[in-house]
């Protein structure tokens, strides 16, 4: 809820494994070996609805511990219906407004996140369960119990970040290797984790508005 005029719907996706990342690092493209592998990976996107007329306000797209706010007016729809498109990125799963490439970092050296369009597609209206609606009062809508399992959805996997930071930067002249390890060691855990993620609820915009 905002302030009584809108209601936010925070749509979660479950995926069952999380590929390895890749780096971008100026015209130089990274394989990261192992790094940013785990099974199990939730993503979500939120739609704020007006609680007036019921109109789509506006969607904010998770991304790797943060997000995007996108305002209703700048999305894209599919084939000119009121569903709205989030385009999840290789491996990853960052969700994103539109295709092509989103590189976390700055300066041209970053992590690799693309987008394409697709024939295939996941529609999210469809065979959807709610889960939870702690707003309309107890009883109305009653948690499953997976909502509130708060370990991690995947086991640990084990290997060595700095030995495979070490094979990546084999790839790359002398200027470009600092400005690599810099962005390396800012990324989330979620980039860097080696385990599976926590739930839904365990994530900070469960009780709070999304930041």
């Amino acid at each position: 809820m905002f302030g009584g005029t809108f209601t936010d719907i925070a749509m979660w996706v479950f995926y069952p494994f999380n590929g390895p990342a890749r780096a971008k690092v100026e015209f130089i493209n990274v394989p990261l070996g192992k790094i940013g592998e785990h099974v199990g990976d939730w993503e979500h996107v939120t739609l704020r609805v007006s609680n007036f007329n019921g109109q789509l306000w506006r969607i904010y797209f998770a991304e790797h511990s943060g997000g995007t706010w996108v305002e209703a007016s700048e999305l894209e729809f599919q084939n000119d219906s009121n569903k709205p498109i989030a385009y999840s990125s290789l491996h990853g799963h960052a969700m994103y407004p539109k295709p092509g490439l989103v590189v976390q970092g700055s300066s041209g050296v970053g992590i690799r996140n693309d987008t394409a369009k697709s024939n295939t597609a996941v529609d999210l209206g469809l065979g959807f369960e709610i889960v939870s609606a702690e707003y309309l009062g107890g009883g109305i809508v009653v948690e499953p119990p997976w909502v509130n399992y708060f370990r991690q959805w995947g086991p640990k996997l084990s290997y060595d970040i700095a030995e495979e930071i070490s094979k990546a930067e084999k790839m790359l002249p002398g200027r470009l290797k600092s400005a690599f390890e810099k962005i390396i060691k800012g990324l989330p855990n979620e980039v860097l984790g080696e385990e599976g993620p926590t739930g839904p609820k365990v994530k900070r915009s469960w009780n709070g508005d999304e930041v």
